[in-house]
């Protein structure tokens, strides 16, 4: 009966330390490049602007523009983490670009800065494996690859400063145009998206994340189209190659670097 139980004993202690792991690397640092499109009452394609989750029929690759952040994450539990984000993009529509005909005739386009800070909640709906080497060599098929599928939401806030130009005129706004009504131009967010993780090796990791940002205002463009009766409000979304490198934990919990 003793050898039984010491059989159970060793075979369990291997499996009780590999599931605990993801506690060695809770906290990582991230940073990123990748692009961002905005949806609202100026440029677009044939759709209408305004928020979804993916706005295909409404999108202007011409106006996307380059995208830049830099974050940190700390796991709660294994599948569960707390991600904060800086991040700094331009977002931009153009009139003329659209298959819009009213958009056309409209001829307005506009640019702005936009620098957002955010805190998200990450669930892995495929959990990340540890404790061994990623190689490509060592891939054989993609049910081996063990990619990181997580979903996140969260909240945030960014600043943003359009300008518009009309017949060749620009102009810089805190009041729109269409409607003369004054906004601020620090405004909340709502990230949601999904992203990919795959550890190249123990410590880094690569991965892709798509998100949609929906906001509470209707002038990132310094427009407000009151003419059709809309009345939805402005997004921008955001696709990000995304490069992490894991911290090893303390025994007092906090990150060694």
């Amino acid at each position: 009966m003793k050898k039984i139980f010491y059989l159970i004993l060793i075979l369990t202690i291997p499996l009780l330390s590999d599931a605990q792991k993801w506690k060695r690397y809770r906290y990582e640092v991230l940073f990123g490049i990748g692009y961002s499109n905005f949806f609202g009452d100026l440029g677009g394609g044939n759709g209408k602007g305004g928020q979804s989750i993916i706005s295909v029929k409404d999108v202007d690759f011409g106006a996307s523009r380059p995208a830049f952040f830099v974050g940190a994450r700390y796991k709660v539990i294994e599948r569960f983490a707390i991600k904060f984000n800086l991040l700094f993009t331009y977002v931009s529509g153009y009139d003329k670009y659209s298959g819009s005909i009213s958009r056309k005739n409209r001829g307005e386009s506009f640019s702005s800065p936009l620098f957002e800070q955010s805190l998200m909640a990450e669930f892995s709906v495929i959990k990340e494996r540890y404790g061994r080497r990623y190689t490509m060599g060592n891939i054989r098929s993609l049910k081996k690859l063990h990619i990181n599928t997580y979903l996140f939401f969260g909240v945030g806030g960014f600043w943003f400063s359009p300008k518009t130009k009309i017949d060749g005129i620009q102009i810089e706004g805190q009041a729109s145009r269409s409607t003369g009504e004054s906004y601020k131009t620090y405004q909340l967010a709502i990230p949601i998206g999904i992203g990919l993780k795959y550890g190249v090796n123990r410590k880094l990791n690569i991965g892709l994340e798509y998100g949609n940002r929906f906001t509470f205002t209707d002038f990132i463009d310094n427009h407000k189209d009151v003419s059709s009766g809309n009345k939805g409000k402005d997004s921008y979304m955001l696709l990000n190659l995304i490069f992490t490198y894991k911290l090893r934990t303390t025994r007092s919990g906090l990150p060694k670097f």
